[in-house]
């Protein structure tokens, strides 16, 4: 015989590991949570030091409740385990013990410790969100809204931190899905706390999640007067006011950077905001003064790296990418890629391709296509196609990533009929990559094959009903291209549902709007998309929307704007050309 079946050996490893060893491992991994504890302890005046106090209970008293309550834990007898655990967790203030606690209780549903437990873990670790997943959690387990607000209630009234739970008030009720009772839950609450700041913080979070902008306004502002330092306060009424328009919430957070310049959570707020609208230079600009208040967080220093290429700052790239890899980045092969980028952009060409032959893993289709790029620059275009086709694939996501990379090629030389066929191959050999359908449809504009293209978009919407692009593609092709114009507003319309604050999409409505002779109303819309991202097509749509209206000097100025940012352009030198020959 070759030996006993595989199930056989699995029971025999299975009988091997008796009840005695699993009791050794898990109070083996007791005790190291209980010493990491009481060393923690060590450090916090004893109780005796302080007059007419009790003497604290000795280390040795404390490891033999802790291996007692351990010891009934394996014996099933969890009611006295979970209490014993309970107990020093609430007195030694210490997470690990509150998550073994955690562990214990729900494993034998005692749901009750769990969530008390899983409370300290909040209020001992407010930036982890373990705590505050498993009372959200254990809440929704426990039925509807109300009966979480009366539990709820119970912890604000019994807390030593009641500022700190309402900040998480909105994660405690995330799993409910009716967030108008969500919002009423939150309110009843704050009403038990009027002078907290952090109370009306919460009802101003849960009006903005159930889209009450108006009352989530008049609560961000009552924070701000009962605390204007508070940047959680401050992000809160910036995000407010990006529903009605991101300039604004830049221009609060500029404010409020100002008065309060120490405020390193509104300054990176600030940044993205600057780079989501690509205000390039300020958003460095802010990242740049993060970095100067300290911190290891690796992601700042990346940040200001993809600006630098961005703003075409090779030497502040190459130098931003390193200080990521020396503070340990958690993708080493996006900052080689950047890198990459950094030597490409100096024309480091071999050192660009070192960099680029490092990435593995995420970016590795990226680095390849750049790779490629660089050798269709040097060599030609088809070396740089016969360097992609010999890449081996090694997932079939990837073969059509790299047919993706290879048509991109082709974009860039501006080889539209070549870009088309490799595409439609590739849709013959894969007919069920939605990826590669979005793609050819792009592909077959360029070559006036609107037939296609539409019928592409029908199948991808067909396969993905919930991708907003597809949608806003075929209406944005057929509000320019043809003239069924109401066919056209419709589908825009539901991309626009799908992902209303999408700027690109809210551009094709502008159109849309347009071409319906609606002006206002495009105007209005296209000042929207433009303010979210200054893209020179967006520009080049609103200027022409503006002209229209007769403000010409306006639109002039969004065109020149556009241009000195995106001096080749097609689309809107040809719209400067329409209008200004």
């Amino acid at each position: 015989m070759d030996g006993p079946p595989k199930s056989s050996m699995m029971d025999g490893r299975e009988r091997r590991c008796t009840p005695n060893m699993r009791e050794k491992r898990s109070m083996a991994k007791g005790l190291a949570i209980l010493a990491a504890a009481l060393t923690a302890a060590a450090f916090i005046p004893a109780a005796a030091a302080q007059r007419g106090a009790a003497a604290p209970p000795t280390r040795e008293a404390l490891m033999a409740e802790f291996l007692t309550a351990e010891v009934a834990a394996q014996r099933g007898e969890t009611d006295e385990a979970v209490a014993t655990m309970s107990r020093l967790a609430r007195e030694l203030r210490d997470p690990q013990i509150a998550r073994r606690t955690v562990e214990i209780a729900i494993r034998s549903r005692a749901m009750e410790p769990a969530l008390e437990m899983s409370m300290l873990l909040v209020e001992l670790e407010p930036e982890s969100t373990l705590g505050r997943d498993l009372v959200a959690s254990i809440l929704a387990s426990r039925g509807d809204v109300a009966k979480a607000r009366e539990t709820l209630s119970a912890f604000l009234k019994s807390s030593p931190d009641k500022a700190l739970l309402f900040t998480q008030l909105a994660y405690f009720f995330g799993k409910y899905p009716d967030k108008a009772a969500t919002l009423e839950a939150t309110r009843a609450l704050a009403a038990e706390f009027p002078g907290l700041p952090e109370a009306r913080y919460a009802v101003g979070v849960a009006a903005l999640i159930a889209g009450q902008n108006e009352l989530a306004k008049a609560e961000s502002l009552a924070v701000l007067m009962l605390k204007p330092g508070w940047q959680q306060g401050a992000i809160l009424h910036a995000q407010v006011l990006r529903k009605e328009s991101p300039t604004e919430a830049i221009a609060f957070y500029q404010s409020f950077v100002e008065r309060h310049p120490d405020s390193r959570e509104v300054r990176l707020q600030l940044a993205r905001e600057y780079a989501g609208a690509r205000r390039n230079a300020e958003a460095r600009r802010e990242f740049k003064a993060v970095e100067r208040m300290g911190g290891s967080d690796p992601q700042v220093p990346y940040a200001i790296g993809l600006l630098s290429l961005q703003l075409e700052d090779a030497e502040d790239a190459e130098a931003s990418f390193r200080r990521a890899l020396g503070l340990g980045h958690p993708d080493p092969g996006a900052v080689y890629l950047g890198l990459g980028q950094a030597a490409e952009l100096a024309k480091r060409t071999d050192e660009a391709l070192d960099w680029y032959g490092k990435v593995d893993a995420g970016d590795r289709v990226r680095a390849q296509m750049r790779i490629a790029s660089l050798i269709a620059k040097r060599d030609g275009l088809e070396k740089g196609r016969a360097y992609l086709q010999g890449v081996e694939a090694r997932t079939q996501d990837e073969r059509i990533q790299m047919i993706q990379v290879e048509a991109q090629l082709l974009r860039d030389a501006k080889a539209w009929q070549d870009t088309y066929d490799v595409l439609t191959r590739a849709v013959e050999k894969f007919p069920d990559s939605f990826e590669l359908l979005y793609d050819r449809a792009m592909a077959a504009e360029r070559v006036d094959r609107l037939d296609v293209l539409e019928s592409d978009l029908r199948r991808v919407i067909e396969m993905k009903p919930d991708y907003a692009h597809a949608y806003n593609a075929l209406g944005y092709t057929l509000a320019d291209r043809t003239d069924r114009i109401d066919e056209a507003y419709e589908l825009i319309a539901k991309a626009l549902k799908l992902s209303p604050e999408d700027p690109f999409i809210l551009d094709s409505l502008g159109w849309v709007q347009y071409r319906r002779g609606n002006l206002e109303d495009a105007l209005k819309s296209l000042r929207l998309a433009y303010d979210t991202r200054p893209d020179p097509e967006i520009a080049a749509h609103l200027g022409e929307v503006l002209w229209k209206l007769g403000r010409k000097d306006e639109a002039s100025k969004v065109w020149k704007t556009a241009l000195v940012e995106h001096p080749g352009h097609e689309t809107l030198l040809a719209v400067i050309q329409k209008f200004q020959p």
